[in-house]
């Protein structure tokens, strides 16, 4: 378990919270929140203890500025998935008034439409690789930040013959995880939203 300070983990959480906010699909989902920054500030510093506790945070040099939340399928804990479903589930009341939390419920509502995350088992049977979360600060970008972070994951993939998966909000991605070797296997659209899920999978070389 990587030892992170109470400081690395609030700096991790904050470039995470920033970059949850471009996200197409958190946009969405966040339409009509007044606190958005403090709320998504909040649920990236739950999604960073769940990934040191489940051993898939990975950080470019040990800083904070590039962060991939990644793991193999054989170490995911469906226990610890929905403690942190719960936890989330816990903050975002306790941070958002009542009347933010029945817009943030409708905007789900429209969204769960879309919002797919065992898409995998249409087109894999047994272990795989899956990619949860790549933020790189504005700070970064451009100057090979992403590559860095992303080939160790791909590399370890190969070497042990596994396939990689993931799924983007935003189209822009799908050709950056295409110039890594994903392929775009399906799209999930709705009349509802014009928010598309993106389901890409890398095939090991």
């Amino acid at each position: 378990m990587l030892n992170i300070s109470p400081q690395t983990l609030d700096a991790i959480a904050g470039h995470m919270g920033s970059s949850f906010l471009e996200d197409p699909m958190n946009q969405a989902q966040l339409e009509g929140i007044i606190q958005k920054e403090k709320l998504m500030l909040a649920h990236a510093r739950l999604h960073v203890q769940y990934a040191i506790k489940a051993r898939a945070l990975h950080l470019l040099d040990n800083a904070p500025r590039a962060v991939m939340v990644a793991l193999d399928s054989t170490s995911s804990s469906k226990f610890q998935e929905m403690q942190i479903i719960m936890k989330t589930i816990g903050v975002t009341f306790f941070i958002l008034r009542f009347r933010e939390v029945r817009c943030l419920i409708r905007n789900m509502k429209t969204l769960g439409k879309v919002l797919n995350f065992s898409w995998p088992k249409e087109f894999i049977q047994g272990r795989h690789y899956r990619v949860k979360i790549i933020s790189i600060d504005k700070s970064l970008r451009g100057k090979g930040a992403f590559r860095r972070l992303f080939t160790p994951a791909i590399e370890l993939a190969d070497r042990e013959g596994i396939p990689m998966v993931l799924e983007t909000h935003n189209p822009s991605n799908v050709g950056l995880y295409q110039h890594f070797g994903f392929e775009l296997v399906k799209t999930i659209t709705s009349p509802a939203t014009p928010v598309q899920q993106y389901c890409m999978i890398r095939k090991p070389q």
